[in-house]
């Protein structure tokens, strides 16, 4: 290997990453200080010895704590996939980090090692409502009455804990499962229907927002990495 594959990131005190995407999954190792992810998936507090795996073009916010971060960085072997944000506590930082550093391939020996991290605890609410968004075509002031809570106060809650707004994590949801039906053979314009999206124009525009690429090129992205022997599966 002629270089690594990994790389150190550091965030000072109290900054924020707005959301964002990455184009490639990628597994993040924080080494020092602390961070809250928020994404779809929910809010994590992420400490020294926390290990994150991020889907590709999934969105997500940062908001680092008051001594900043140092998180180690390297990108998912291709066929390593996860639905959604995962987040597990490895037992040994100073093991990891040089598994990291040494063999940064080696993530499923890390993985083996690691216990699951749950989100932070949220509002009865919350949840509920990011399963009618992603169910219900309701207006989303008439999904919050159903719950209870004023539209106003859900915006600012889901701001802060997801990261994103009700009506941007509805597309955002809308959006990873049109991500999910582009690894298998449907017809574009059903997936488009299926997902919510108001045309398959509509998807489209999203899908170049999002990853770069119209939805048959990102299709054939995808299938190329599907197909791609064991052996590649490496840094």
């Amino acid at each position: 290997m002629d270089a690594p594959c990994w790389f150190e990131t550091r965030h000072d005190g109290e900054a924020v990453l707005p959301t964002h995407r990455h184009g490639r999954g990628y597994a993040a190792l924080v080494i020092d200080g602390q961070h809250l992810e928020a994404c779809v998936d929910g809010a994590f507090e992420c400490t020294p010895g926390t290990l994150l795996l991020h889907p590709a073009y999934h969105a997500h916010g940062n908001r680092f704590g008051r001594r900043g971060a140092r998180v180690i960085n390297m990108p998912l072997p291709d066929g390593v996939a996860p639905d959604g944000l995962r987040a597990w506590r490895v037992p040994h930082l100073d093991e990891a980090r040089a598994m990291f550093q040494r063999e940064p391939c080696s993530l499923a020996a890390l993985l083996a090692q690691a216990m699951p991290c749950t989100p932070v605890e949220l509002p009865d609410w919350q949840p509920a409502l990011l399963q009618a968004l992603a169910d219900s075509e309701l207006p989303i002031g008439a999904l919050c009455r159903q719950l209870g809570v004023s539209l106003a106060h859900a915006s600012r809650a889901l701001a802060r804990s997801h990261g994103m707004s009700p009506q941007l994590l509805r597309r955002e949801l809308r959006w990873r499962r049109a991500l999910s039906l582009l690894h298998g053979e449907g017809e574009l314009s059903d997936i488009a229907l299926r997902c919510g999206f108001s045309d398959q124009s509509h998807f489209t525009r999203v899908t170049r927002r999002y990853a770069g690429l119209p939805p048959a090129a990102l299709r054939q992205q995808i299938k190329s990495v599907q197909d791609a022997p064991a052996a590649a599966a490496v840094c």
